[in-house]
Order: structure tokens, then sequence, then C-alpha cells
């Protein structure tokens, strides 16, 4: 009896689908792969950002294409009318010239205003830099203000800045990247261990 009249009946055709459709449900069943949600409110968030990137990453170059910023954060969502963009834990590396070794900044939330250029940190600002003799130096703050046009980083809130041997405490501060200057504005005082 040949297989070719057996396939030809209505019955074993119907079996076979069906035998097939339950091994598929089978398999996907017992699929050790993690469901992905695809529910698009979700993803989207509360917020209803106009565009959104997951685990997103950035770099940026003068005009001579050295890179002069590579920023990270997990959720960046663009609202265009209001010409924002907004962060979560953004995280930023940025650039000196001449081989100057990069500042390393992090912060609860960040807003960049695309119109003036201005990047906004809020949260627990840290900014750690490698100091002469390879001594890091950290600030912390609750509030700073990155402006990309004059490469500045500037704040009116309480700073404190600790490397290895001494602890500076102020009101306001602004730094100018590049020229590796930092200025502080009021209520300076500073501690100075040298035994460490």
């Amino acid at each position: 009896m040949s297989a070719q009249p057996l396939f030809n009946r209505p019955w074993v055709r119907t079996l076979g689908l069906a035998s097939t459709i339950v091994a598929l449900f089978f398999l996907l069943w017992q699929s050790d792969e993690p469901t992905v949600p695809t529910d698009a409110a979700s993803l989207r968030g509360e917020s209803e950002p106009d565009g959104f990137v997951v685990n997103g990453l950035y770099l940026s170059y003068d005009e001579t294409g050295r890179l002069t910023t590579r920023f990270r954060s997990p959720r960046i969502e663009q609202f265009e009318s209001r010409s924002e963009t907004v962060m979560k834990s953004p995280r930023a590396t940025l650039f000196g010239e001449g081989g100057n070794p990069p500042w390393q900044v992090q912060a609860t939330e960040g807003r960049f205003l695309e119109a003036e250029d201005l990047v906004h940190l809020t949260g627990d600002v840290k900014v750690i830099r490698e100091a002469e003799g390879g001594r890091p130096l950290t600030l912390t703050t609750t509030a700073l203000t990155m402006n990309n046009r004059d490469r500045t980083v500037y704040t009116d809130e309480p700073v404190a800045l600790t490397d290895a041997v001494s602890l500076t405490t102020a009101t306001g501060m602004k730094a100018w990247i590049d020229d590796r200057i930092l200025e502080l504005d009021s209520q300076v005082e500073g501690r100075y261990e040298p035994g460490k």
C-alpha cells in the first residue's frame, strides 16, 4: 500500500495537523526563554514622551573629530513641545583637551534643554576627576548645570570637594572643564589632613 493514498484521506491530514499544533504548543510552553512585555503603554511610560530610548549611549565629538563626551542612561525621554530631554540615572565622561584626565559625572536625574544647550543634573550629583599625582578629586552636590557651549559646570547649591588629604565645602561653584579651573563662591571652609 502506497503512502500517497493514505495522505489523501481527510482524517489523516486532520490528525497530522492536530498533532503538529499540539507539539508546537508543548514546545512553546516548555521554552526557557523569558517573555518580553510588549505592552506599548508600559514601554512608553507614564509621562508619555514624544520619543524615548532605553539603555542609550550618546557620543559627542568636536570639529576636529576628538571625542568630548560619552554619555549613558538607562532611559531617555524626549518632549518636543518643551525642547527638553529627561534622563534617568545619567552617567557621563567629559574629556578635556590635551590629554588631561576626564571628568566622570553621575546623577539621579538629568534634563537637557536643547535651545540653551544646558544639562541640569539633580539628585545625588557626583563629579570625579583624576588630579595631579593620580589622586582623585570628588565633588558632590544636589544640583549641577553643565553648559555645553562654553564647557563649564556650575551650581548655587552647597558643594563638597574631597581628595586623599582634604575636604573643602562651599556654597556655589563654577568650573571650566578644558582649563581645569574651579572657583568656589561663598562660605568656603577647608580641612587638610597631611597624615593620610
